[in-house]
């Protein structure tokens, strides 16, 4: 729970700049294509679109995968090298050494944290019941459109622009609806053109051609589709309002690049224009049905933009163009996934939880133990003496014990950086729930794991444990030494072995 959390909230507050930039960058490059053909700034829409989702899900998924520590000892197995357990002054160590190298992570308080989720969620879902709520609409819209058959005028413009756009009679089905004030298109798979009840019985050719073909072409483009699928990425994105400003610019330059085609191939620009503002006076201004599941010749709030565009002489594009068409396209791109490495983390602070046995244990620990004892592991003297006398003896053999050393750091610096990622509780949680099951006097709090797989990477059926060594207040004159396995993940205990005193040797 607490890791969807966190990737949830990287995503969410990292979105917050990541989009802003991506809109900024959008706007430029669509600025600096403002004399070329509308389809192209309306890639670069599009582009942003899915950029705007794919970044931050980049950041989320970067902020899980840059915990892994990476295998600096490749050609070294687990099993060459025998490394204590990590005591309690080493994990203290490794985790002021991890703090320090997460230093971008910046922690935010349960109740912040809860907060932003939740109005989050609470916008995501109003967005989704809003598109729902369009798509019945929608649905019955097309239920109870009435289908157009038999008549000769209205098969006629369709077969002309039919024939000018794409050189073939295409057939597409006609319905008409008294629901609607303005041509819409809907339907994935069976695509439908909605015409108004008034339309239908309209005297004016021109009027009726420059409809029927606006329709058409978002029929051949597959609109409606692409459409839904905007929808569908936008929802994640809901809370933004540079998102907002994104779908709306998707929108507007879809209606110019239709525009630009029926212009280009059915009707002149002039004719098309006196269209377009016969359909919008006819339209509700921001009133249209199931405004994000249907396509229509309505649904861009520019007219002003589009009637310019259309009577604006547009030079052809040259290959120069199409240069500044790749260039824009990389100052978009660049920078995009720039952001998603520059990416800010951010985490939830642990609120841990103390249980009362935990806390009555802790207690009598202190009370009875004013001050621990760490036990670390030492090499024997005699040991110690023969390697002085080797590197003395012999300056190779000093070489070698120095190498040996600096892999033996390493390996050492590894393994605590796992044992302390992968531990859920503290050492400190572990001692007091070994007193809870033992109470006496610790000796000694070391943190390892069985089963390492290469050095710094657990085996799949690995378990990382605390041991517990302590003098049980009932056997402090007996010497037995109690050992417990405490888990490093759940706190349970493991096991609970007793060491009974070696006897000594008699002196020579």
């Amino acid at each position: 729970m607490k890791i969807s959390s966190q990737v949830l909230l990287n995503f969410l507050l990292n979105s917050f700049w990541q989009i802003a930039l991506v809109a900024g960058l959008a706007s430029l490059s669509s600025w600096l294509l403002r004399n070329s053909a509308a389809r192209y700034r309306h890639w670069i829409w599009v582009t942003a679109l899915l950029l705007s989702l794919g970044v931050p899900i980049t950041t989320s998924w970067q902020s899980l995968t840059n915990n892994e520590q990476p295998n600096v000892l490749t050609n070294l197995n687990a099993s060459e090298a025998v490394i204590p357990p990590l005591t309690l002054n080493e994990f203290k160590t490794a985790e002021f050494t991890r703090a320090r190298t997460t230093t971008k992570a910046f922690l935010l308080s349960q109740p912040i944290a809860a907060t932003l989720l939740t109005i989050y969620s609470l916008i995501v879902l109003f967005s989704l019941g809003r598109l729902v709520q369009a798509w019945i609409a929608t649905r019955r819209l097309r239920s109870g459109a009435l289908e157009l058959n038999d008549n000769s005028r209205l098969d006629g413009i369709v077969q002309h622009c039919a024939l000018s756009l794409t050189g073939s009679d295409e057939r597409v089905q006609l319905s008409v609806s008294d629901r609607v004030a303005v041509p819409i298109t809907i339907g994935m798979f069976a695509p439908l053109i909605i015409l108004p009840d008034q339309l239908v019985v309209e005297d004016d050719e021109e009027l009726l051609t420059s409809a029927i073909g606006h329709e058409l072409i978002h029929v051949r483009r597959r609109d409606y589709a692409l459409n839904l699928v905007y929808e569908l990425l936008y929802l994640p994105l809901s809370f933004h309002p540079c998102a907002a400003l994104i779908r709306r610019r998707v929108r507007q330059t879809r209606e110019l690049s239709c525009d630009e085609v029926v212009a280009e191939r059915i009707l002149t620009p002039e004719a098309y224009a006196r269209s377009l503002v016969k359909l919008a006076s006819s339209a509700p201004s921001l009133q249209r049905l199931s405004v994000s599941t249907t396509v229509g010749i309505a649904d861009a709030d520019i007219l002003e933009a589009r009637i310019m565009s259309l009577l604006k002489k547009t030079k052809s594009d040259t290959r120069r163009k199409r240069m500044i068409l790749i260039a824009i396209s990389l100052l978009l791109l660049i920078p995009c996934f720039a952001a998603a490495s520059f990416a800010m983390k951010f985490d939830l602070e642990s609120t841990e939880t103390v249980s009362p046995v935990q806390e009555q244990a802790k207690q009598e620990r202190e009370r009875t133990e004013p001050r621990k004892v760490d036990v670390t592991v030492r090499m024997d003297p005699r040991e110690v003496q023969e390697m002085k006398m080797r590197e003395a003896a012999d300056p190779s053999e000093r070489a070698e014990i120095e190498n040996k050393r600096e892999l033996e750091f390493k390996l050492r610096s590894i393994r605590q950086t796992a044992l302390v990622k992968s531990a859920r509780i503290s050492m400190d949680q572990a001692i007091q729930i070994a007193n809870s099951q033992k109470p006496g006097k610790v000796l000694q709090c070391s943190l390892d794991a069985e089963h390492w797989k290469e050095p710094g990477v657990l085996a799949e059926d690995s378990f990382v444990f605390y041991r517990v060594l302590l003098v049980a207040n009932d056997e402090v004159d007996t010497g037995v030494i109690t050992h417990v396995w405490v888990n490093a993940i759940d706190g349970s205990i493991i096991k609970t072995e007793k060491e009974l005193p070696r006897k000594r040797e008699p002196q020579q």
